[in-house]
């Protein structure tokens, strides 16, 4: 379990996406060959709300993708998150931003740019053009 502490400007700030992304992702996946993205959607919103209540210190929401690193590989792997659509990343963007309005914290973090190899990437692509960076700009725009 990763955490990241820094200490900016006289205040303690924490980032601790590594842990929600192995209590959900590896933990409560590590036996399901495929998970639906929206089905995950309540588990990690639930898992900010704990993070945020074990610890004393600002904590700041994370929005994946997806997660499929099956590409790297000659036999399959497990977890695959599917159905991780422009939409449903959106859904995540909107749950992370009512997290971050509601508890004061002016940071979200997302994974990733370019993570071609493990299905998580805000780049275009041919498949949903400009959808995840959409998502974002439909979220934070207005």
């Amino acid at each position: 379990m990763i955490s990241l502490v820094y200490f900016i400007q006289g205040k303690f700030f924490v980032l601790k996406f590594a842990m929600v992304y192995d209590k959900i992702f590896r933990t409560k996946m590590h036996t399901y060959r495929r998970k639906v993205y929206e089905d995950i959607i309540p588990q990690v919103v639930n898992e900010w709300k704990e993070i945020s209540q074990q610890y004393k210190i600002d904590y700041f929401p994370h929005a994946s993708i997806g997660w499929d690193n099956n590409p790297r590989f000659k036999n399959y792997r497990k977890p695959v998150v599917t159905n991780n659509t422009p939409e449903n990343f959106q859904k995540v963007l909107e749950e992370a931003k009512k997290y971050a309005d509601e508890n004061n914290v002016s940071l979200i973090t997302v994974n990733s740019w370019n993570e071609w190899t493990e299905t998580s990437y805000l780049e275009p692509d041919n498949l949903y053009g400009y959808g995840y960076l959409e998502a974002i700009k439909n979220v934070f725009k207005k």
